[in-house]
């Protein structure tokens, strides 16, 4: 007779390696675990995962593209409440989302950021959601200065690279305890939206000056 572990597979064995995968990943400070590690703390035998996942950088990229689908999600329910004809307000809105996002899943984030894995972002099943990502910010800022809150001249490439390294500036202080330290005065997610919003604002502000100058 199966087990119930058994007769969920494989959708529940998926999910349960992921599990175990990131909570090793957490223990053993970022390092990557093998499958065959992956698959004792989850009391199953090695060739079980074999059947699904080629090796432990498959079983990655796997979670981390489940935690880019919730970012998405996470970013376009976001944007969608906001007014679309204020595209700062759903920039504001994006750059809160991601930080929720990374607050909530800080160890998906560190192995994206600390290179545990060598150019996981280059994964073409991961680096569309980045892409996506990009893209929506490029058509805000496009749309901001087509109605006039830019600068007729402003560089939205440049601008949107400034605004993606300033968020990932946020979420890493927020993810490593640094925002903590520089601003106990105030839960650090809320410091980083508070300057997620300065920084939105201040943009806004100094093209405005630009323009009329």
């Amino acid at each position: 007779m199966q087990t119930t572990a058994h007769r969920e597979q494989p959708h529940g064995l998926h999910e349960r390696a992921i599990s175990a995968l990131l909570r090793l990943i957490d223990d053993r400070d970022a390092r990557l675990p093998s499958l065959d590690e992956v698959a004792r703390s989850i009391n199953e035998p090695p060739a079980r995962l074999n059947d699904i996942y080629d090796d432990n950088r498959a079983l990655l990229i796997t979670s981390i593209e489940q935690s880019l689908i919730l970012l998405m999600d996470t970013c376009t329910r976001a944007v969608v409440k906001v007014d679309p004809k204020d595209p700062f307000a759903q920039f504001i809105a994006l750059g809160n989302a991601y930080l929720d996002w990374a607050d909530r899943h800080r160890i998906e984030f560190r192995m994206m950021s600390d290179g545990g894995v060598p150019h996981l972002l280059q994964v073409p099943s991961l680096r569309r959601y980045v892409d996506s990502l990009t893209e929506l910010m490029t058509r805000m800022m496009t749309r901001a200065r087509d109605e006039g809150q830019l600068h007729p001249r402003e560089d939205i490439a440049l601008l949107v690279l400034s605004s993606r390294s300033y968020a990932y500036g946020l979420a890493r202080m927020l993810v490593d305890g640094r925002m903590a330290e520089w601003a106990p005065e105030r839960p650090p997610l809320a410091t980083a939206k508070m300057l997620t919003l300065d920084f939105v604002t201040r943009i806004a502000r100094s093209s405005k000056v630009t323009a009329t100058a």
